[in-house]
């Protein structure tokens, strides 16, 4: 009996170790590790029960207290084995919740042996121990004890049980713990079944606590797992990395290399037939806004991504919304044997509240896949309305007779690089990343979008967006716009000045060039500082195009000094900047400009501005 109470005691000092590594040293508290910590201090408890129970039965003869302590002991290991359950459960599973009872309460496995352990404590607390004396001591006293041991038995199966049912969902070393956990456990039960008067099942929970700690508990077993997780993380990020640039390399050297090469047939053509010179310019005209779009997709998803992306809202017209989509649409399909209709349903309400930029977005990207994956056929712009109080549901439905997407892509088609097999064998453009932009868009917006295809006959896209309405006047009939665009009308300034500040030389012959159409006197600056003594020196302007970034002093900078000059007239100043990212626009506005025209300069977009602040007599159009 002192050898079995000396081992108990060593048993309890290792368990004393244990204990003071593990509680100093910094752990994840999910809650398998709470459930081990509880383990732990429970080993602890069942090996100081068992040592005092050991004493009494040495040196006290009262039988009613002998009893009291060794139902208490045996009860520490009615609740060691059923901790030991929930934590066999979290381990295979992986579960993590904030507490035992939450756990519980939550998964219908740890109810079922909380409930079993619940019934059978009940019952355990009727079966008698038999009586022991110092000479007939034993540490299987009766018909409880034996009652205690089936239950740690059943507990041992239903974890092997657990372990068979998760066998393929759960990682090769948690699934090799739990079983070694289990056949020593076995093994330890049969040993105290075959050696009664040996404190063998408190020494095996304490072997099993360490096993468990050198195995998965120890703190540093997961810091190597969140590095290797970290290392395998910036492995893919790298890999991720390196097949974007490959991929953009493709995507951008593929425009500039048509740009490239057509001007330089043009530069070297002798002869100079007007016919062929404008049809090459037609095809870097192409290739120029294929350019733009790539950049334009990847400044969107870095924005997207860096979770800065909010939606911008404010009134708006759906049918200005459709006109300018008709008007690139048809400008990007030219003279392609290849329709575009559009047919809006005349009750949609004339002004509605959201953010017209993401919604043009959305409708411009599919529309450009449609372009890209049509060769013949049409393209079908199909919007219906329904109208709910002070909400209208606009269904959006984009149709086209291209390419189609195959079944096997269909998980493809909004992931990020992804390229469909119908986009490589039609040698299409693109990042990949337009869908991708489009449904965070859509989400963004409280929105659904999903598609139907058939590979070879074509496509059809469905958005669903709820917008507020602010005038509920219905548009009215739209005719099905199939006529060429028409051609920009410029206005005649011949009595205005304007200032373009650039820094870069090319750019500036570029707004000079595209400024003369409407016959401005114009003045190129190349930097803020000349721009400001321009303005000190009092020369008068009509208007003032200001780039942002540009060495010593940068646009912003220039602005605010304009602003802060007393007794000048300062024009309106526009940012023609090529920081062209969503959110821009208000900030260029909140710093003091007047408008906003991003580079390269659009046409159409100039255009607008233009009338905006000097058409001011309908009948100086030429």
């Amino acid at each position: 009996m002192l050898d079995d109470l000396i081992l108990s005691i060593g048993s309890l000092i290792f368990t004393t170790i244990l204990m003071i590594v593990y509680f100093s040293k910094q752990r994840f508290m999910r809650i398998q590790n709470k459930l081990y910590r509880a383990l732990l201090v429970m080993t602890y408890v069942l090996l100081f029960t068992e040592i005092i129970t050991n004493i009494f039965y040495d040196f006290n003869h009262i039988i009613a207290i002998n009893s009291i302590i060794l139902r208490i002991h045996w009860t520490t290991r009615i609740i060691w084995f059923s901790l030991l359950y929930f934590y066999g459960v979290c381990v295979l599973k992986d579960l993590d919740y904030k507490n035992i009872v939450d756990l519980i309460k939550n998964n219908r496995r740890c109810l079922i042996g909380f409930i079993l352990t619940i019934i059978f404590y009940i019952s355990y607390l009727f079966v008698p121990f038999k009586d022991m004396t110092k000479d007939s001591f034993t540490y299987l006293p009766g018909y409880a004890a034996y009652y205690v041991l089936f239950y740690c038995t059943l507990v041992i199966v239903m974890i092997m049980l657990f372990l068979i049912l998760v066998a393929n969902d759960t990682t090769k070393r948690k699934k090799s713990a739990m079983l070694i956990l289990v056949i020593e456990m076995i093994i330890i039960m049969l040993f105290q079944l075959i050696f009664p008067r040996a404190a063998v099942l408190g020494l095996g929970i304490a072997l099993q606590m360490y096993f468990l700690y050198f195995y998965i508990e120890n703190p540093d077993l997961y810091i190597i797992s969140e590095l290797e997780t970290l290392k395998s993380s910036i492995d893919r990020a790298n890999k991720a990395k390196t097949d974007f640039l490959s991929n953009m390399s493709h995507e951008i050297r593929t425009p500039i290399n048509a740009i490239v090469g057509f001007t330089d047939t043009i530069m070297n053509d002798r002869n100079f037939e007007e016919t062929r010179v404008r049809n090459d310019i037609s095809h870097i005209l192409v290739a120029g806004n294929n350019l733009l779009d790539i950049i334009n997709n990847i400044l969107d998803i870095s924005k997207i991504e860096s979770g800065n992306e909010t939606l911008e809202e404010k009134e708006y017209s759906i049918l200005s919304v459709i006109n300018e989509l008709t008007s690139i649409i048809e400008a990007r399909l030219a003279t392609r044997p290849i329709k575009f209709i559009t047919d809006v349903d005349k009750n949609t309400p004339s002004k509605l509240y959201g953010d017209q930029v993401k919604l043009y977005q959305v409708l411009l990207n599919i529309l450009t896949n449609s372009v890209k994956y049509t060769e013949v056929g049409k393209i079908k712009l199909v919007l219906k309305t329904e109208i709910n109080r002070d909400y209208a549901t606009l269904n959006f439905k984009i149709s086209d007779t291209g390419f189609g997407i195959k079944k096997e892509d269909y998980d493809k088609l909004f992931e990020k690089f992804s390229r469909l097999d119908s986009a490589k064998e039609n040698e299409i453009e693109g990042t990949g990343l337009g869908l991708v932009i489009t449904k965070k868009y859509v989400n963004l917006m409280g929105g659904k979008i999903w598609f139907e295809s058939e590979y070879g006959a074509g496509t059809n896209f469905f958005i669903e967006i709820r917008q507020k309405i602010i005038n509920a006047t219905s548009i009215g009939d739209i005719e099905e716009n199939e006529k060429a665009p028409v051609a920009t009308k410029f206005i005649d300034c011949s009595k205005y000045t304007v200032m373009v500040v650039d820094d870069n030389k090319l750019n500036l012959k570029v707004a000079e060039r595209i400024l003369k159409s409407y016959h401005f006197n114009i003045e190129l600056v190349p930097n803020g500082k000349e721009c400001i003594y321009r303005i000190k020196e009092g020369r008068k302007y009509d208007m003032i195009f200001l780039d942002h970034m540009m060495p010593d002093m940068d646009g912003i900078e220039v602005i605010h000094i304009l602003h802060r000059l007393e007794d000048y007239e300062i024009p309106p100043v526009i940012a023609l900047t090529a920081n062209a990212i969503t959110g821009m626009r208000e900030m260029y506005l909140n710093e003091g400009f007047d408008d906003y025209l991003s580079k390269p300069i659009n046409i159409n977009e100039l255009n607008k501005l233009i009338n905006k602040y000097f058409n001011k007599d309908d009948n100086n159009l030429n």
